[in-house]
C-alpha cells in the first residue's frame, strides 16, 4: 500500500512479475529434481518440499506486493467517469471467469504432474535449463561494462582525479579520453578475460576429477567473491579492481566452460542443439536485463555498485540447486563405473528403462578406452583436426567484433548519436529477441547452414555500419559531428549484425566443440577451445587503441572481414552435427556413411569430411 504511490504501479508490476517467475521456477525446478514425479507418490525429500513451500512464499510475496493490490487499483483509475462503472464491471468479470477456468487445474496433474513434466525427455531439459540459468550472470556481466564504462558514478570513482583527470575530460569522446583512462579501462577489461582463459582452464581439470556439477559450483564461487571485492571498494582502488575483475573472469570462463559440455551429456539427442546452446539464451538474457537496469539507475549515486551487485543473484541459485540435479551419466561410468552412470541416467530419464542408452554410453568410453588422458592426447592425429575445427569456431566467434560492440557500444553511439545506453539497450534487445528462434534453427536448419548464412549477416552489417560513418560522419576529430541519418543508420546495421550473430554464431560456437570430441577427451578440449575464446576476446578488447589509426568505420571494415574469413572457414572444414548421437560423431568424422546419410550429407559437401 506504501510503495505503489512510491515505486509507481509500472514498476512494481515489471518486478513483481519477475519474481513470481523465479519463484514459480525454482518451485518446478525443486519438484523436478527432488521428487519422483508422475507416480502415484510423488515421494518429494525433505529439502526439496521446503525448497517449493519458501519459493512458493516468495512467488505470493511478489504477488502481493505488485499484481494482488494493482490490478484492481489500476482498472479504477484509467476510465473517465462517463464508463468508468461500466468498465470496472466488464474487467472484474473477466478476472472472475478466468479464475473459474483455473480452478480446473488439478485436471491437468496426471498430464502435466505439479511440475509440468511429462515423461523423461521434459526432465532432462528441466536439468539443463536449469543449470543453464549460470549463463545469466555470464551475460550480465559482459553486459554491465559496456553501461558502466559511460555512468556518472564509475567515472566520479575511478576516472575524476585519476592522474588529473576532470570531469570534462572523462566524459570527452572516445578518441579524445584521457590515456591513462583508456589504458585502465582497457586493462579492467584485459584482465577480467585473462581470468576467463584461467577459468577454462580450471574448470577442464575440475570436471575430469570431481565432475561437472562441482565445476558449475565453482565457477559461482570465483563470480561471487569477485563480484564482492569490486562492489565494496573505496573510491580511487584501482588496482584492487583490477584483480576483482580477474576473479570474476575466473568465474566466467569456467562457466562458459561448464554449462555447454553439462548440456551436451545431460540432453536427448533431438534437442541437444537447443539444450546445450540455452546457455547463449541465458546469456543475452542477462545482457538485456543488466541493459534495462542501468538505463533506469544510470544517474545513481552508486549505480555502477548496485547494477554489479545484482549479478550475484544468479550463481547464487544455482550454487544452491546445482546438487539436486542428476551428474553427467558419461563423466559418472568414467569416473566411478556402471552402477553409478545407470543410477544418475536413471534420475536423469525418470524411467528404469534405461539400458539401451545406458549400453551406447558404455560401449563408446570403452572404446576409447578408460586410461589416464593427458593434454598431449589432444593433439593425437585422430583427435587433432576437430581440435583445430573447435579453437578456430571460438577464434571466429570473437574476430566477428561482438564483444567490442557491447563492450565500447555505450561510448561509440554516445557519440554517434548522443545516448550511449539507449543505443546500447537496444542492441542488447535485438540480440535477446533473435536467440530466441536460434533455439529452434538450430537443431531443425543445423549448425553448419546457419553459420554460414550468420557469417553473410555478419557481412552486410558491418559493412553497412563503416560505410554510413565514412560519409556521414566527420572522421577524426574531437567532434565525430555525425549526421543523426548516419548515426540511426548505424545503429540499424548494427543491429542487423547482432541478429545474425545471435541466430548462428553466438550459440553454435558453444554447441559445437561441446559435440565434437569424445568423452576421454571432451573436458580437457572444450577447456582449450574456450580459453581461445578468452584469449582472443582479451585481444579484441584492445580495439580502441586502433580508433586513432583506423577510425570507427575502419574498424568495422576490419570485422566485415574477419567475419568473411569465418564463412569461408566454415564452409571448406566444418560438417554438419545436427541429429548425431554423441557416441556417433566419432564415425562423422571419420566419414562413415552410416553416419553422413540424410541432413548431414546434403548439408557437408564430400570434401568437407575428407
Amino acid at each position: 500500500m506504501y510503495w505503489v504511490d512510491r515505486i509507481g504501479r509500472r514498476r512494481l508490476l515489471l518486478l513483481g512479475g519477475a519474481g513470481m517467475v523465479v519463484g514459480h521456477l525454482v518451485s518446478a525446478i525443486s519438484f523436478t529434481a527432488g521428487c519422483h514425479g508422475n507416480t502415484e507418490d510423488s515421494g518429494c525429500s525433505k529439502s526439496a518440499g521446503w525448497t517449493m513451500i519458501v519459493f512458493t512464499a516468495f512467488f505470493i510475496f511478489n504477488f502481493a506486493i505488485s499484481w494482488g493490490p494493482i490490478c484492481w487499483i489500476y482498472p479504477a483509475e484509467i476510465f473517465p467517469m462517463n464508463v468508468r462503472a461500466k468498465a470496472v464491471s466488464a474487467s472484474t468479470m473477466a478476472n472472475w471467469c478466468t479464475g473459474a477456468v483455473m480452478i480446473g487445474v488439478p485436471k491437468l496433474f496426471p498430464y502435466l504432474n505439479i511440475n509440468g513434466t511429462e515423461g523423461s525427455r521434459i526432465y532432462a531439459i528441466a536439468v539443463c535449463v536449469f543449470a543453464s540459468i549460470g549463463g545469466m550472470f555470464f551475460g550480465y556481466d559482459q553486459g554491465v561494462t559496456g553501461g558502466v564504462l559511460v555512468m556518472d558514478s564509475f567515472l566520479k570513482d575511478f576516472c575524476v582525479g585519476y592522474g588529473g583527470n576532470t570531469y570534462a575530460a572523462c566524459t570527452a569522446q572516445s578518441v579524445a579520453l584521457p590515456s591513462n583512462w583508456l589504458t585502465y579501462t582497457t586493462l579492467y577489461n584485459v584482465l577480467y578475460y585473462v581470468g576467463c582463459i584461467g577459468g577454462a582452464f580450471v574448470g577442464g581439470i575440475i570436471a575430469d576429477k570431481f565432475g561437472r556439477r562441482m565445476t558449475i559450483f565453482a565457477a559461482g564461487v570465483f563470480f561471487c567473491l569477485g563480484t564482492c571485492v569490486l562492489v565494496l571498494l573505496s573510491t580511487g582502488h584501482h588496482n584492487t579492481s583490477l584483480i576483482a575483475r580477474f576473479l570474476q573472469g575466473l568465474g566466467v570462463g569456467n562457466s562458459s566452460f561448464s554449462l555447454p559440455l553439462f548440456g551436451a551429456e545431460m540432453a536427448p539427442r533431438e534437442l541437444r542443439g537447443m539444450l546445450s546452446g540455452f546457455m547463449q539464451m541465458a546469456v543475452v538474457t542477462g545482457i538485456v536485463l543488466v541493459g534495462v537496469i542501468n538505463y533506469n539507475i544510470n544517474h545513481c549515486a552508486h549505480g555502477w555498485r548496485i547494477t554489479n551487485s545484482i549479478a550475484m543473484f544468479f550463481p547464487i541459485i544455482v550454487m544452491v540447486g546445482i546438487f539436486f540435479v542428476p551428474e553427467s551419466p558419461r563423466w559418472a561410468y568414467k569416473a566411478k563405473g556402471l552402477a553409478a552412470a545407470e543410477y544418475e541416467l536413471q534420475r536423469l530419464r525418470k524411467t528404469k528403462n534405461v539400458q539401451d542408452e545406458l549400453e551406447r554410453i558404455v560401449d563408446a568410453i570403452d572404446d576409447e578406452g578408460r586410461n589416464k588422458v593427458y593434454w598431449s592426447d589432444l593433439w593425437h592425429p585422430s583427435i587433432r583436426p576437430r581440435m583445430f575445427i573447435a579453437m578456430m569456431l571460438q577464434l571466429l566467434q570473437q574476430a566477428t567484433g561482438i564483444n567490442p560492440v557491447f563492450v565500447y557500444g555505450g561510448q561509440i553511439f554516445q557519440d554517434v548519436v548522443h545516448d550511449g545506453l539507449l543505443s546500447l539497450l537496444i542492441l542488447q534487445i535485438v540480440n535477446f529477441l533473435s536467440t530466441i528462434p536460434a533455439m529452434y534453427l538450430v537443431d531443425h536448419i543445423g549448425r553448419r547452414t546457419l553459420l554460414l548464412l550468420g557469417a553473410v549477416g555478419m557481412v552486410f552489417g558491418h559493412i553497412v555500419s563503416a560505410t554510413a560513418f565514412t560519409l556521414g560522419c566527420d572522421g577524426n576529430t574531437k567532434d565525430m559531428n555525425c549526421s543523426k541519418a548516419a548515426g540511426w543508420i548505424m545503429i540499424a546495421s548494427t543491429a542487423f549484425f547482432i541478429f545474425n550473430f545471435a541466430i548462428s554464431w553466438g550459440p553454435i560456437c558453444w554447441i559445437y566443440p561441446a559435440e565434437i570430441f569424445p568423452l576421454r577427451v571432451r573436458a580437457k578440449a572444450v577447456s582449450v577451445s574456450t580459453m581461445t575464446n578468452w584469449t582472443i576476446g582479451a585481444i579484441m578488447i584492445g580495439i580502441p587503441k586502433l580508433f586513432p589509426y583506423l577510425n570507427i568505420n575502419g574498424v568495422f571494415f576490419l570485422f566485415g572481414g574477419l567475419c568473411s574469413l569465418a564463412g569461408v572457414y566454415v564452409y571448406f572444414k566444418c560438417p554438419e552435427t545436427m541429429g548425431v548421437f554423441l557416441e556417433d560423431i566419432e564415425m562423422l568424422f571419420r566419414g562413415s556413411t552410416a553416419v553422413v546419410g540424410g541432413t548431414t550429407s546434403m548439408s557437408s559437401p564430400p570434401f568437407v569430411l575428407e
